[in-house]
């Protein structure tokens, strides 16, 4: 090992001992969290040019975006991370996505909403996604696929006012984002929490079933068409079930027990969908 390196691991595992074991906001269990939440903000800001204009830049409404931007703030504020400044935002890309960058940078793109019927699954949508911040899902997954000391650096580089470092940090965890795969445990439990913040913020919880149901549907009869939002957020069969059960017998969704079909789009919605024509 070259000895010039040893500095900066040292700094890595000080910081890992004072910073690192801290309690996971959503479930309460511990995680190995290696920047802080400065850094965390730093690095999704310093990112989100790149990463919206890869995926065609804001939808140019004011009205979809403050409607996107409304809906996602008051899921967010059932959240038990307070300390994130949540931000919305409605993308043109045609390839049906959705994303949460570090720091609470969300975005849904334009090809996922079209293929959305009512707006509690644009809520579920959403949610899942706030969730994925709350829990620092997205955090723990760029930590794992670029390596503790990698990471920590781009995080400094983020916070830093050094333009071209920040400008290389945010081109790597652009990368990254398009490339990270979240476990089944991260989905499930964005499953789980994304319910309860929805249905606090007002929004039926069915509304997460008939998100992965679309989604399954869509997968089924376009395989290629979802190929990079499976890649990002795999499996929707076992969630679909698992969701269910979740409502079903949680008390805490009592007056949801019978299934109550969205036969028809919200107004609101279906103004908001015309927009996008």
């Amino acid at each position: 090992m070259k000895t010039d390196l040893y500095p900066f691991l040292v700094g890595v595992l000080f910081f890992t001992l004072m910073v690192g074991c801290s309690p996971n906001p959503v479930t309460g269990q511990k995680q190995l969290v290696l920047i802080s939440t400065q850094q965390e903000i730093a690095l999704g800001a310093d990112a989100a040019p790149q990463f919206e204009d890869q995926l065609g830049g804001k939808v140019p409404n004011r009205t979809l975006q403050n409607y996107v931007s409304s809906l996602g703030r008051k899921i967010a504020a059932q959240s038990e991370r307070k300390g994130v400044p949540y931000e919305f935002a409605l993308l043109a890309s045609d390839v049906p996505n959705a994303f949460a960058l570090p720091g609470g940078k969300i975005y849904v793109t334009a090809g996922l909403m079209r293929r959305l019927t009512h707006e509690r699954q644009l809520a579920a949508v959403l949610a899942h996604e706030v969730t994925h911040v709350a829990a620092r899902h997205n955090v723990m997954g760029i930590q794992r696929q670029l390596g503790s000391a990698v990471f920590v650096e781009l995080a400094g580089w983020a916070a830093g006012e050094d333009k071209k470092k920040a400008a290389q940090a945010a081109a790597q965890i652009t990368t990254s984002m398009f490339y990270l795969r979240y476990s089944r445990s991260d989905e499930y439990e964005a499953d789980k929490h994304g319910l309860r913040y929805m249905t606090r913020a007002g929004h039926n919880p069915w509304g997460m079933v008939e998100l992965l149901e679309t989604l399954q549907r869509l997968n089924d009869s376009e395989p290629g068409l979802l190929g990079e939002m499976f890649r990002t957020h795999p499996g929707t069969g076992k969630r679909i079930e698992q969701v269910k059960e979740i409502i079903e017998q949680d008390d805490s969704y009592r007056r949801y027990r019978n299934r109550r079909p969205a036969t028809a789009r919200s107004p609101r919605f279906n103004r908001m969908l015309k927009l996008l024509e």
